[in-house]
């Protein structure tokens, strides 16, 4: 539900701000967090639960948002197939590369629709842009996620410092 507070309430504090280059992709984040915590069957019903729900409050076509974040859901899969995602380095470039994604995804997914928006090539850095910025910060969030789940939840048993986050 936090997800989708932020992801709702998010184009309106980036408006108001200004500053549209520095935007983080907390749902890619999210969905990455539960791969690595709870596995393919959580993640992936957040992705759909996430795709669902923003599809409802958004003004778009049905079910854009649903596929666009399972795709989503299914490359961050991919990619902690193809690189480690209990590392640093790993979890930055497979949050990177799946903001990219995202937005490639959704201005084909746009063209496809009979939609009449205008889409300017400024747009292809500002996804650059949140790619950097969710890519730097995701490990960062990663874990301070991975912190208040400890406080909640308490140390899980396995689960070693050393061997997932550093």
């Amino acid at each position: 539900m936090v997800s989708l507070f932020f992801v709702l309430m998010k184009g309106s504090i980036i408006n108001f701000i200004g500053i549209h280059f520095f935007d983080i992709d907390l749902v890619i984040i999210i969905i990455t967090y539960l791969l690595l915590m709870d596995g393919e069957t959580g993640a992936g019903v957040f992705a759909l639960g996430q795709g669902l729900l923003i599809d409802v409050y958004s003004g778009g076509p049905l079910g854009l948002f649903t596929l666009l974040y399972l795709m989503l859901f299914l490359s961050i899969h991919i990619g902690s197939g193809l690189l480690d995602i209990r590392s640093i380095k790993g979890q930055a470039i497979i949050i990177l590369l799946a903001v990219l994604l995202k937005g490639g995804l959704l201005i084909s997914f746009l063209h496809v629709f009979p939609l009449e928006i205008h889409i300017s090539y400024s747009l292809f850095w500002v996804f650059a842009g949140s790619g950097v910025c969710s890519g730097l910060a995701g490990p960062l969030i990663l874990r301070i996620f991975r912190s208040v789940e400890t406080l909640i939840v308490g140390p899980i048993e396995g689960d070693s410092e050393n061997g997932i986050w550093i």
